[in-house]
């Protein structure tokens, strides 16, 4: 395995001392379209924090330590004030991310973010054609839109990362969009992670194992295991949410992360370091270190990718394990012991 990179050195000192490094921010639930897999079309409208709140925290997160900011939705650029924000972001020498679908970019907001130093944009396309991307974003002209905030972005030298969410409804596509990633001068990111629609199932756009081992495969994700029946200590299984890294969603309620939606508290009627070192938060992460027994004890848990919210969305427990994501494991399991990783 290669030496750790000096980012994830930081990551994991920031993690043993509980310093909040990475922090994702929803600014709003609000979106211009309703994309077929999206957790957000079961949240309810709440009222936003202003541009005021956000300077305060953004100066708080600041003293803490925190380093990067990932500004998304809904889609934030509904917000008038977004720019507000970003430029808040950067007068504290935040590395900024923006996560958006690209309906909203134009020249001036492109100015705008180049002016401000940006560290990247995320453009989420859920096919490499037209056709299925408006389909499953529910936006005629979406794809085109996307593609123009694209072109945008990349000429205004600002990086652009293609992100996508390989489902059983598009599966496939991720290759087309690497070489659309490609021939835009993009990053890629994609992940096969979906989450549930509704608390308590896993979510109908999940893939099956074979899916999972296809994927897995074409992302030559088994190479960097060698070997699946060595039984390190339970800490492999250890997250990041809650310790280096947190979410804060529209209304100022502080999650463990954005899609784990156990409230540490409210920003908008306590301070940060109030709700981070508080009761509610330390408890999470005493909590974290005493998984159940299934997962800690498990065979495969080298090469688990266990995520205490996609586990909390399935079964509306969090210390347990995922379904969904024990599968995606048999698959690099099997794809590690084939010999063709």
């Amino acid at each position: 395995m290669p030496d750790k990179t000096i980012a994830q050195q930081i990551n994991i000192e920031a993690s043993k001392k509980n310093i909040p490094l990475s922090v994702f921010i929803e600014l709003t639930h609000r979106c211009n379209l309703r994309c077929y897999y999206c957790y957000q079309k079961e949240f309810k409208l709440t009222k936003e924090l202003s541009l005021h709140d956000w300077k305060r925290i953004i100066k708080e997160l600041a003293e803490m330590g925190s380093l990067y900011i990932t500004l998304s939705g809904g889609e934030p650029l509904l917000r008038e004030d977004f720019i507000g924000i970003v430029s808040t972001a950067r007068y504290h020498n935040f590395a900024v991310s923006i996560i958006s679908n690209g309906m909203l970019v134009n020249e001036s907001i492109v100015r705008e973010l180049k002016n401000l130093g940006i560290m990247d944009v995320g453009i989420s396309l859920h096919a490499a054609s037209e056709g299925l991307h408006d389909r499953l974003a529910h936006g005629p002209g979406s794809f085109k839109r996307a593609l123009y905030a694209i072109r945008l972005l990349v000429k205004a030298g600002i990086k652009v990362l293609i992100k996508h969410s390989v489902s059983n409804t598009n599966f496939g596509e991720y290759n087309k969009l690497q070489k659309l990633a490609d021939a835009e001068g993009c990053a890629f990111e994609c992940d096969s992670t979906i989450l549930p629609l509704h608390k308590g199932e896993i979510s109908p756009y999940a893939l099956n194992h074979e899916q999972h081992f296809t994927f897995l495969k074409d992302m030559e994700v088994g190479s960097i295991v060698s070997c699946v029946s060595n039984k390190e200590d339970p800490v492999t299984l250890h997250c990041d949410a809650g310790r280096s890294l947190c979410g804060i969603m529209p209304d100022g309620e502080v999650y463990p992360c954005i899609i784990l939606p156990i409230s540490m508290g409210n920003i908008s009627k306590k301070s940060f370091k109030e709700i981070w070192y508080g009761k509610k938060s330390t408890a999470f992460r005493e909590q974290e270190l005493r998984l159940e027994e299934t997962c800690r004890k498990c065979e495969k848990n080298l090469l688990c990718s266990r995520c205490h919210a996609v586990a909390f969305l399935e079964t509306k427990k969090w210390t347990g394990k995922s379904e969904s994501l024990c599968e995606r494991t048999a698959a690099m399991v099997e794809l590690a012991q084939s010999g063709n990783a």
